[in-house]
């Protein structure tokens, strides 16, 4: 891989978006190469978590202006938006959860990219903003609709439509940061839940991520609890259950 780092142990995948000089700007080649791992990640029954951070001081600075600004109205323009939007619908759709572990600034399409993933852990260092008004275009892959989804609306528009930039405070303020860390602790917080995470059973994450999904697609609360009941029916009565059950029932005082 040319433009992003992987590492996978103990159950946790983590990818490292390495193009510091360009402050991790999305490119071309890295949605390509990001598509390829987490096809991988997916497919791999001892990865349960995935993490993705940046190197160096930025966690992404947006698309990769060399690329994107070649780009001239709408027939060049919409092709590729769409190729980076589909990355992040990817993501925001993934089987396995996905942990943002943003060390440093994220602004324009590095927030969208953090909105897509299920969980940002941030650096007291960090720092927001959509700040794509203020260049004469908005969120362009598909950002503003999952900040009207995750926060309430007029907090979600006061971004979209100030561009205001926020330290990693104020975004937490905001409910777009789950929790904010100081820098040297980042590293060790993030990983401490992931290994929560990938403390347990690979079907029961994955049956978890599927009700978050049905949500998301906008399905009835009656037919999401339907699914959610057959789908633990698929589950129930597995060797896997039934030990975890018997090994309670004989350390259970008898009455």
């Amino acid at each position: 891989m040319e433009t992003l780092l992987l590492q996978k142990q103990d159950g946790i995948a983590t990818i490292t978006l390495n193009r510091p000089h360009v402050h991790n700007a999305i490119s071309v080649e890295l949605v390509d190469e990001l598509h390829q791992v987490l096809q991988d990640c997916q497919a791999d029954p001892r990865v349960k978590v995935l993490i993705v951070t940046g190197t160096g001081r930025s966690f992404v600075s947006g698309g990769d202006l060399n690329q994107f600004i070649a780009a001239r109205g709408f027939e060049q323009a919409h092709p590729l938006l769409s190729k980076v939007t589909g990355l992040l619908s990817t993501i925001d759709q993934y089987s396995k959860p996905v942990i943002a572990m943003i060390n440093g600034a994220a602004v324009g399409g590095g927030c969208e990219f953090a909105g897509a993933c299920h969980f940002r852990f941030v650096s007291d260092r960090a720092t927001f903003g959509f700040v794509q008004i203020s260049m004469h275009i908005t969120t362009g892959w598909g950002g503003g609709s999952r900040l009207l989804d995750l926060l309430p609306e007029s907090k979600a528009l006061a971004l979209l439509l100030t561009g205001d930039r926020l330290r990693a405070e104020e975004a937490k303020s905001y409910g777009f940061v789950d929790e904010v860390y100081p820098e040297e602790a980042l590293h060790e917080e993030v990983y401490r839940f992931a290994r929560k995470i990938a403390a347990q059973p690979l079907a029961g994450i994955e049956a978890y991520m599927q009700i978050l999904k049905w949500k998301r697609m906008g399905l009835p609360q009656e037919e999401r609890i339907r699914r959610e009941v057959s789908q633990c029916a698929h589950l129930w009565g597995s060797p896997e259950h039934v030990a975890v059950v018997e090994s309670f029932l004989t350390k259970r005082p008898t009455s």
